[in-house]
């Protein structure tokens, strides 16, 4: 008899779990995009002293400074604060020939994304689910508290890269977890559902940069939110598959029956007739992602998606980054740009039901990569920004699309097998 039949698909203690991570993926999104904010673009003047008269209060965005029929490097500059009161553009003088540090600091986080769905990916597979998201919780916590005493700019983009780390953790094994307490009735449906809370986080984030113009309130205003999880621990169950396939028994017995009787569902007999014999065979060796390569089918799934992640994170995350670049108020750009996330999702819901996933991707792959191609022939002007909306629309379709094959993953990896 499948478990879900006996604790219920999707009940009061699936819920719960959902809505923790759920509100983990809006405050999780406020960090991902938080550099749009910490270095935004920002109009500069030279202040050295020999230029101090001959600029007056024009942001001319100049890097040097002009003597006579002689230029020089410029050392000082004074910024508009017309969007933004403080960022580290302005703190560390982010600027001409340091420009490029603004570019690192985003490939620096992202490279802290990698290594964390690498690192807790194995991690979550050996030790367990909920201990690998406690560990990823406390390397949040620290390195986002650390990052409000950052005197340096180096300082700042290395606890960036840990606050990438541990929080990326949060959301992927999350939902992973998540996933696995769900049953397959439900489980598309929550998958999409889940992400919700990317996009509320993704459009709310210009509320929370408009309340606080400077980096280190900004700061705070992200780390405050991310505290109050640390009493939600005891309303975390561990993967009733991560124990069934470990071989811990008496774990799993006793899981399953709390589950079954939150959810007021009736164990009918012992528990052990869910086990199959199933958990033998996962205690007597460690699951790696190199075993799962070996099997065709998995394989095949596993290098398919990840190469649909690439190629969707790639135009999502460059064209999420760089909303600062569309003309008009930056905090209304970004605010868009996240609202246009939820008729995506919608259209996501139909389609699923209606075509599957298999046809939706390749149909809105296809439009993604025509939206694309098609920019390329639209001139530049002041109405722009309409064509990369809409290119960005089909790249965060594609990037759902793309999530809910983890689901399809975990549904068939035993007959892949």
């Amino acid at each position: 008899m499948d478990m879900f039949e006996v604790i219920g698909s999707f009940g009061p203690w699936q819920r719960k779990v959902f809505i923790i991570f759920f509100i983990i993926n809006i405050v999780g999104m406020w960090q991902n995009l938080a550099t749009t904010f910490f270095a935004p673009n920002m109009d500069f003047r030279c202040v050295d002293s020999v230029s101090r008269n001959d600029n007056g209060t024009t942001f001319d965005n100049s890097c040097e400074v002009q003597v006579g029929n002689r230029s020089f490097p410029c050392t000082k500059w004074e910024y508009d604060t017309s969007f933004y009161s403080q960022t580290i553009v302005s703190e560390w003088d982010l600027v001409c020939d340091r420009e490029w540090l603004i570019s690192l600091s985003k490939s620096v986080y992202m490279g802290g994304f990698l290594v964390s769905v690498i690192f807790f990916g194995q991690l979550s597979d050996s030790i367990g689910r909920l201990p690998a998201v406690v560990i990823s919780y406390i390397i949040t916590v620290v390195s986002m508290l650390m990052t409000l005493l950052s005197t340096s700019y180096v300082m700042f983009m290395i606890l960036r890269f840990l606050q990438a780390f541990g929080r990326t953790a949060l959301s992927t094994v999350g939902y992973v977890l998540v996933m696995e307490l769900v049953g397959p009735r439900h489980r598309t449906d929550v998958g999409i559902a889940i992400q919700l809370g990317w996009s509320i986080g993704f459009a709310s984030l210009s509320a929370v940069g408009w309340f606080f113009r400077h980096w280190f309130w900004f700061q705070l205003a992200l780390f405050v939110p991310i505290l109050p999880f640390f009493f939600t621990y005891h309303l975390v169950p561990e993967s009733p598959r991560w124990l069934l396939t470990k071989g811990k028994k008496k774990r799993f017995e006793k899981l399953v029956e709390k589950a079954a009787r939150i959810n007021g569902k009736e164990i009918k007999g012992s528990v052990q007739h869910l086990m199959q014999n199933k958990s033998e065979e996962g205690s007597q060796k460690t699951l790696t992602l190199l075993y799962i390569l070996k099997w065709p089918k998995m394989r095949n799934r596993v290098l398919n998606s990840n190469y649909v992640w690439f190629v969707n994170s790639f135009m999502y995350y460059g064209l999420s980054f760089n909303t600062n670049d569309l003309a008009g108020n930056p905090y209304l750009n970004l605010f868009l740009a996240g609202a246009l996330e939820f008729p995506s999702y919608a259209f996501l819901f139909w389609s699923i039901k209606k075509w599957g996933r298999r046809l939706t991707l390749i149909f809105l792959m296809v439009v993604g990569g025509a939206a694309c191609a098609s920019i390329v022939a639209v001139p530049d002007g002041e109405h722009s920004w309409i064509t990369q909306s809409r290119f960005w629309l089909t790249a965060q379709i594609n990037k759902m699309l793309v999530g809910l094959r983890i689901d399809k993953l975990i549904e068939d990896d035993e007959m892949a097998f």
